[in-house]
């Protein structure tokens, strides 16, 4: 194909591949070779089998793949791959989100200073590494979360709900690993995301999620539409809006997290890429919108920005849980999808397989998602036919070692970003 729209893609599914190449790109595929989908590679025009987690080396390689037939665009649709697409996007010069937006929104410490210093977004935020300082943060701010400087799926998050809860959470800090970690003021009221699509610069808002969470804040179950008074949803949307703004993000998706506080709406953390969890299945239940095809035309300068219309109907995702221990059995799955208004089910586990208390998200043992007439009804009906899936297990044999950083991880040095000097604080304004 002399003379074809070139794309590189970072880490992703023969789905995302399928339908580059339905845009008109002719795609070069960077991933692992021991994670790949191996039917992904006749999606694609050059495969370069190499750890994508190491953005250096990938730009090196993309550099020369460039010199001899340019590529458009590096792009990567998961969280993983982002800093490697950034980087090789200012190596070579291209469009896109570079290491200078990715960078703020991956670092939760540079997003919150960035947002004080804006005045978009007043939450509190210090970096700690002592229990000392976790308590001081406490007895300034009140209740707070303390997390990773970087990661996502809710690896590492812990509430702290006052002073009297400083020493076992430092305990569990240094147990785990995380000598470095984010202090961040906790925003009480209810969590939503909010799914957008950036057109060279003009944010459009495609769906508002809303999201159930377990005590661990590993999230539970989500549901679109989310129902949203319309005041509360202008509100939400220009938030959103000036915080893209103020990071510099002008193209392709965005996955923000908000709280709705008693104040008014307040950000959690975004990132420029498609929600996870399948939150991009509900947008397409709900609204008709494919966030991957979007962004792959978009790209290819073949399609005008896109806005939703009414919701078509409701849809929700529920996650599958089970007591620790390992694998038995599992039961009622045969029933649960021949159901009609399910849209997938997706066991994760199997006879043999360990099950740990959930503190992340990978911890959970499946998801269903479901179609509703409206979110109320799938949301009740995800719960039911995710109640009709057992999955039984039996107790170890022997106590479970516990899982510092490292083994739930891939990078943990990029959770824990530098262990000293600590970062400068962001803007603060105490209570």
């Amino acid at each position: 194909m002399t003379g074809a729209r070139r794309i590189a893609i970072v880490g992703g599914t023969p789905a995302a591949l399928r339908k580059a190449r339905a845009a008109g790109f002719e795609v070069v595929w960077i991933h692992h070779p021991r994670e790949l989908a191996a039917d992904g590679l006749a999606e694609v025009a050059e495969a370069l089998l190499t750890d994508y987690r190491e953005p250096a080396a990938v730009a090196e390689l993309l550099a020369a793949v460039h010199a001899r037939r340019p590529v458009e665009r590096v792009v990567s649709m998961i969280e993983d791959g982002l800093e490697t697409a950034a980087t090789a996007t200012d190596a070579l010069g291209l469009p896109g989100a570079g290491t200078g937006v990715v960078g703020v929104l991956q670092d939760k410490l540079a997003f919150r200073s960035l947002l004080a210093a804006r005045g978009v977004d007043p939450t509190a935020a210090r970096i700690g590494h002592t229990e000392q300082d976790l308590r001081e943060f406490v007895d300034t701010y009140g209740p707070a979360i303390v997390k990773p400087r970087y990661g996502s799926g809710s690896i590492g998050v812990r509430r702290v709900r006052g002073s009297g809860d400083v020493p076992e959470v430092a305990a569990w800090l240094r147990e785990f690993g995380l000598h470095t970690f984010l202090m961040e003021e906790y925003l009480e009221g209810p969590e939503i995301s909010v799914e957008a699509f950036s057109y060279a610069g003009r944010h459009v808002v495609l769906a508002h999620t809303a999201k159930e969470t377990l005590d661990s804040l590993v999230e539970i179950g989500h549901a679109q539409p989310a129902g949203l008074a319309p005041e509360l949803t202008a509100a939400v949307d220009d938030l959103v809006v000036r915080m893209l703004d103020a990071v510099g993000l002008r193209d392709g998706p965005s996955h923000t997290e908000v709280k709705l506080t008693p104040d008014g709406p307040r950000l959690v953390e975004s990132h420029n890429r498609r929600g996870g969890d399948r939150i991009a299945d509900l947008v397409h239940e709900v609204y008709g919108i494919d966030i991957d095809a979007l962004a792959w035309l978009w790209y290819a300068g073949r399609t005008e920005p896109v806005v939703p219309g009414a919701p078509r109907c409701g849809a929700a995702i529920r996650f599958l849980t089970a007591e620790p221990g390992v694998v038995e059995s599992v039961d009622g799955t045969e029933a649960v999808r021949a159901d009609p208004h399910v849209v997938d089910l997706h066991i994760g586990v199997a006879p043999g397989d360990p099950v740990h208390p959930i503190a992340w998200s990978y911890d959970r043992s499946g998801l269903l998602i479901v179609r509703g007439a409206d979110a109320a009804e799938a949301r009740e009906r995800a719960r039911r036919l995710a109640s009709a899936i057992v999955i039984r297990t039996r107790a170890h044999d022997t106590a479970p070692p516990a899982r510092p950083i490292a083994a739930v991880a891939p990078r943990p040095d990029r959770l824990l970003g530098p262990a000293q000097p600590a970062a400068p604080a962001a803007p603060t304004t105490k209570r």
